[in-house]
């Protein structure tokens, strides 16, 4: 991702393998997060699901300092999939999720959770 797309996010991604579950109609996902912002996620899944496509999401965000997690109960929408068409010799679709229903509480223990660690890395200083 060059500079320019970065800049316009709104809300800061961190790289982080967070557990996730997707519930779909067709089909639930065990995964995790390759990054996360509060806005959204980014993971792979095995099945394609097509972009614009709503979706229910359970994450769980660790607790900085404790041995426990935050869990993390919303809705989202595929916002980009890649592949962008479901192909038989896909084994794994990557894909973009905003989290269009997540309680405010929960955006800020991710808020919290992703500037934790953002200051503990030392590449950002």
């Amino acid at each position: 991702m060059n500079m320019q797309q970065e800049n316009r996010r709104k809300h800061y991604r961190l790289d982080a393998v967070l557990p996730l579950k997707l519930f779909h109609t067709d089909a639930d996902f065990i995964t995790e997060t390759i990054n996360v912002s509060c806005g959204g996620a980014y993971c792979q899944i095995d099945k394609f699901i097509p972009v614009m496509t709503k979706i229910k999401i359970v994450m769980f965000i660790p607790l900085l300092g404790k041995n426990k997690s935050h869990k993390v109960s919303c809705e989202g929408i595929i916002v980009r999939t890649d592949p962008e068409y479901p192909a038989d010799d896909i084994d794994n679709y990557s894909i973009a999720i905003f989290f269009s229903d997540l309680k405010k509480t929960d955006r800020s223990k991710i808020a919290a959770y992703v500037k934790k660690k953002k200051k503990s890395d030392p590449s950002w200083n």
